[in-house]
């Protein structure tokens, strides 16, 4: 019995050993195709690591939401301005008469469904030709016109026509007083304007129009001209301006150092037509532009020109 029981345990010894010798020749045989394994583990790790990251849907980048959208519209030789807050929309100029289905299509395309107002800055046809037809297509709740001379007020068919349009439609119109405003939501449009009795043109008795959201601002005045823009700096009526519509398309004859001393833009829109008979932009006014270390837009060469604002910053949108 005695000689049994040191069998067993002389038995169980050595499948132990032999257990152990086949674990190392395990080991042995593994041990050097080892590297293979580990670096087949890390790059399936990397594989799925990839894979994660490709099918994670990206972030989108942090925007500030804009409170104020401006859009200076691409209508060649002309103007077009569309200003849009939170529940409101409104118009300054809209070309010419061949240029009103242009600015429809634009308006609709930036979903515009109507309109708290149209202003015309002055009426010179590539202001003011575009307006009736908007004015058919768009509920419109109001008119806003500058205050003109008796010898100044248009009595052109084109004119007229469109002042029908507004009756037809029964939109009021209205002619500002200086400093007047219009609540945007979260921004504020104040008309601007002075004694335009002593110009002898209509560029001269442009309607401007200052724009605020937060802490900046954008100006848009038409055709103003050296002599208009004078009167308005004596009535004290220019600030510091961050976004400045050019006026009169880039002429020489507007946006003088005098004015630019003033406003000091830190950015300008210039609305003209490609290769237009006028050279617009003058080289003159482009040079000024310059001087002050402003950052020029055109829409005959950029198209349409989308500028946005939170009230804190200002920045364009391509």
């Amino acid at each position: 019995m005695g000689e049994q029981k040191q069998s067993v345990r002389e038995l169980r010894a050595l499948e132990r050993k032999y257990a152990r010798l086949k674990r190392q020749a395990q080991w042995e045989a593994v041990k050097p195709k080892l590297p293979y394994y580990i670096g087949g583990a890390v790059l399936l790790a990397v594989i799925a690591l990839l894979l994660l990251l490709l099918l994670r849907k990206p972030k989108a980048p942090d925007t500030p939401p804009a409170l104020l959208r401006v859009d200076v519209l691409d209508v060649g030789q002309g103007d077009a301005i569309l200003l849009r807050t939170e529940g409101h929309a409104v118009l300054i100029d809209a070309g010419d008469t061949d240029k009103g289905i242009t600015v429809v299509q634009q308006l609709v395309a930036l979903g515009v469904k109507e309109l708290d107002c149209i202003i015309n800055s002055h009426p010179h046809s590539d202001h003011f030709g575009g307006i009736e037809t908007v004015m058919r297509v768009f509920p419109v709740h109001a008119l806003y016109f500058p205050t003109l001379p008796e010898a100044q007020i248009p009595t052109t068919e084109m004119y007229l026509s469109m002042l029908r349009t507004a009756e037809e439609k029964q939109i009021p119109v209205f002619l500002p007083q200086c400093r007047e405003t219009l609540s945007l939501g979260d921004a504020e449009l104040t008309f601007l304007s002075v004694d335009n009795s002593a110009f002898e043109g209509l560029n001269d008795c442009s309607l401007g129009c200052l724009v605020t959201c937060g802490a900046h601002t954008f100006f848009f005045a038409g055709d103003l001209e050296a002599a208009g823009e004078a009167a308005f700096l004596e009535a004290g009526l220019i600030p510091r301006i961050s976004v400045l519509k050019v006026s009169h398309h880039g002429s020489s004859s507007s946006t003088s150092a005098e004015f630019l001393a003033a406003a000091r833009p830190q950015a300008a829109a210039i609305s003209c037509g490609a290769m237009n008979d006028y050279g617009h932009p003058a080289a003159q006014t482009l040079k000024r532009l310059s001087d002050i270390g402003c950052t020029v837009s055109r829409t005959d060469l950029d198209g349409t020109l989308h500028y946005e604002t939170d009230g804190v910053t200002v920045w364009m949108v391509k």
